[in-house]
């Protein structure tokens, strides 16, 4: 550790640092201080016996100032032979002495010689008939300017009272107070009364208005109340110079007009000032003659003391400065350049320069210790925010940290995912306007100091969608932590399960009678076919239509049954373009009265998964579209239609985009699509888009809805395969893996 050594300073006896000095000096000017208040408060009158005592007091002061001159004098000589002596050894604290005084003595030595010049002619002056008028004056005219502002006061008050006393005022008085209010008001704008009121005989306030900052209402007195009631204008101005004036309102049978205003405060501080000043000047006036003489001995002794004063400060502090000076700018040369263990040498004496030393050697160390702090914490908060930071990013839940006021403080990028905007836009956020369903949840938590668990449903640009969110306040009440994760395809799942356990028992109730029912359908047909002579035609039409609907409700039984046990897919990689290719054809063969196009990439593009699974999910949704093109066509929308299957490459996914331009899907719970049994024509089950969701989810793929971006009117459906589902690769090639 450096270490800088204080030389220890000269042991100079001064004279002017002895006990006797201060001692000697502090009475001085104890005396002089106090001769000098006495003269100018009065406390013992100069022209009586008092003003020879305080005189003779003065000039015993005067003696013992200059006795204390001698001794400093002599404390300057030896100085003097001491630089001489050591070829300028004490240069410097001569030239700090000497700067002390001379810069004490010139504006004193100025002031004294002016002082001694004009003393008697000033203090004449100042009590002449011509000062005493110009006070006089002042005092006048301060009055003058409070007249004139109740005078203004007055003549606005008579010019208010008489619109007051119109008889179109009057009955609005008691006809429309609200009219009569407004109309107060006005008047109080336009004569520049900011306080009016409308009193009755007791006091009480009828009607009133008052701008801001205005007088505040004070009660007048009898007197002015009596002087109101006989029709005259009651004035009142109180010391702040407010004015306050009542009168009463002929036209009313018991209504008086109080009004207010705050007059120029710097009339009323004028005022105080002249009058006080008036009266002081004529006390001063009393006792002029023996203050010509108590005042030139007191700044005499005055500007001596300064003197003497400084010079002791001088020689002081020449010898206390001057030895540290250079260990001190050396040492804080060194923290400076970076280097704190600096540190300087305390010395004997126990002063400024020694609590200087002290305060420089803890001003280095609390440095030194500081720094190591705040380098360890922030490597700590570093090392912290990023493992926070890390975490947070893997989480696949939504994490947000809200403080009292309802501003997001902490959002992960998951977060960010499930409202659809950026982890950096939520930061500093407001919760009420980022995800304003939270804001309930947050509140009752922050308030009840107890987690709130939610199920919520938020709709975004991509749909509706279900949260879970679960809020837990601070233990601090400092905010609360919001953890939220997307449900709805567990609460989709868990329909879907609900609902192929419904489809398994409504096939297994309707299979049962179907076959016999057909059998006796068609024994009816042969047995009593031949038989039936009248109305023959009747007969086959119902037995047809029995068997017909019978073979309809087969067939649903069958849609109900595949929905409940989907097939095991057979794992294997083919080729998404030609697969496309194939079912585009189908549909073109199908529906030759509309475009049906695909866009395929030139490279193939290799899945692994079951392929006759994939390219009856496909055919399902192509053969939609066509259908609500067809929809569309029908309706008189447009005379052509088209469809087209594109197939992209995004990252680890098969991206297949099928667009149309039928009728679309609907706005609301358009989600809601992909659950069994719903469906938006009038006929059919809806487990089409239903069975297309369960083998793409199979595949561990996704499908969303939207609308067509690339024409007025028209649906967009999006199947997201990845190209290596995960469950899917862990099973042997060709293994079949159950999905039911």
């Amino acid at each position: 550790m450096a270490s800088f050594a204080i030389a220890e300073r000269p042991k100079v006896k001064l004279a002017a640092a002895s006990a006797v000095f201060r001692v000697v000096f502090a009475i001085a000017v104890v005396v002089a201080a106090g001769t000098t208040y006495i003269a100018v408060t009065g406390s013992i009158n100069p022209l009586a016996a008092g003003r020879s005592q305080l005189i003779w007091l003065l000039w015993a002061n005067l003696v013992l100032i200059i006795g204390l001159g001698a001794a400093l004098g002599v404390r300057v000589w030896r100085l003097w032979r001491e630089n001489s002596a050591t070829g300028g050894g004490a240069r410097l604290r001569l030239r700090i002495i000497a700067l002390f005084c001379v810069g004490a003595m010139a504006p004193t030595l100025a002031v004294a010689g002016l002082l001694g010049a004009t003393i008697s002619r000033g203090i004449e002056s100042w009590f002449s008939e011509r000062v005493y008028a110009v006070m006089d004056n002042a005092a006048q005219a301060a009055q003058a300017s409070l007249d004139e502002v109740t005078t203004d006061v007055e003549a606005k008050l008579r010019e208010m009272a008489a619109d007051l006393n119109e008889p179109g005022a009057v009955r609005g008085f008691t006809d429309d107070p609200e009219l009569y209010a407004t109309y107060l008001r006005d008047q109080s704008l336009l004569r520049e009364l900011p306080t009016v009121f409308i009193l009755n005989r007791n006091g009480d306030a009828l009607f009133e208005t008052r701008a801001p900052d205005a007088p505040e209402f004070a009660t007048l007195s009898e007197s002015n109340w009596a002087a109101a009631a006989n029709g005259l204008i009651a004035m009142a101005v109180d010391k702040d110079l407010v004015v306050r004036a009542l009168y009463r309102l002929s036209g009313y049978s018991d209504a008086y007009l109080y009004v207010a205003r705050q007059g120029p405060q710097t009339v009323a501080a004028q005022l105080r000032a002249t009058q006080a000043g008036l009266s002081a000047y004529r006390e001063a006036d009393d006792r002029r003659t023996s203050l010509r003489v108590i005042f030139a001995l007191s700044y005499l002794e005055t500007a001596l003391l300064v003197l003497l004063g400084t010079a002791w400060l001088g020689m002081a502090a020449a010898a206390q400065i001057t030895s540290p000076l250079g260990e001190l700018a050396a040492a804080a040369r060194a923290v400076r350049d970076g280097d704190l263990s600096v540190r300087l040498e305390r010395p004997t004496d126990r002063d400024e320069i020694d609590d200087l030393t002290d305060a420089f050697n803890q001003m280095t160390s609390r440095l030194s210790r500081q720094t190591h702090a705040l380098d360890t914490a922030r490597i700590d908060a570093e090392n912290r925010s990023a493992f926070i930071e890390a975490v947070l990013s893997g989480v696949e839940a939504g994490v947000m940290r809200i403080d009292p006021a309802f501003n997001i403080t902490v959002a992960n990028q998951s977060a960010g995912r499930l409202l659809g905007a950026s982890a950096r836009s939520l930061n500093s956020a407001d919760l009420t306007e980022a995800a304003p369903e939270f804001a309930a949840a947050a509140r009752k938590a922050l308030e009840g100091g107890q987690v709130v668990d939610a199920s919520l449903k938020r709709d975004g640009a991509k749909g509706a969608s279900n949260l879970h969110l679960r809020a837990a306040p601070a233990a601090d009440g400092s905010g609360v932590v919001l953890t939220f994760h997307d449900t709805s395809r567990l609460i989709a799942g868990q329909r879907q399960a609900a609902w192929r356990d419904v489809a398994r028992r409504i096939a297994h109730e309707i299979r049962n009678p179907l076959t016999p029912i057909q059998l006796s359908a068609e024994r009816l047909r042969r047995r009593f076919g031949d038989q039936i002579e009248t109305d023959r035609d009747t007969f086959d039409r119902c037995t047809a239509t029995i068997l017909r609907q019978v073979e309809d409700i087969g067939r649903m039984v069958e849609e109900f049954s595949n929905f409940a046990r989907m097939p095991k897919p057979t794992v294997e990689r083919f080729d998404v373009g030609e697969m496309t290719n194939a079912v585009v054809f189908a549909q073109k063969m199908a529906s030759p009265s509309m475009s049906v196009t695909s866009h395929i990439p030139n490279e193939p593009l290799v899945l692994l998964g079951d392929e006759r699974l994939l390219s009856q999910a496909l055919a399902n949704v192509v053969k939609n579209a066509a259908e609500s093109v067809d929809r569309a066509m029908n309706a008189g929308g447009s005379k052509t239609g088209a469809v087209s299957v594109e197939v992209l490459h995004q990252d680890d996914e098969a991206l297949l985009v099928v667009r149309d331009t039928g009728v679309g899907f609907p706005e609301a719970d358009r989600e809601r699509v992909l659950e069994p049994y719903v469906t938006t024509r009038e006929s059919g089950v809806g487990l089409g888009l239903a069975i297309v969701n369960r083998i793409v989810e199979d595949h561990g793929g996704r499908v969303e809805l939207g609308d067509n971006e690339n024409a007025p009117n028209g649906a967009r459906v999006e199947l997201r395969l990845p190209i290596t589902p995960r469950h899917l690769a862990e099973e042997p090639h060709g293994a079949g893996v159950g999905v039911g």
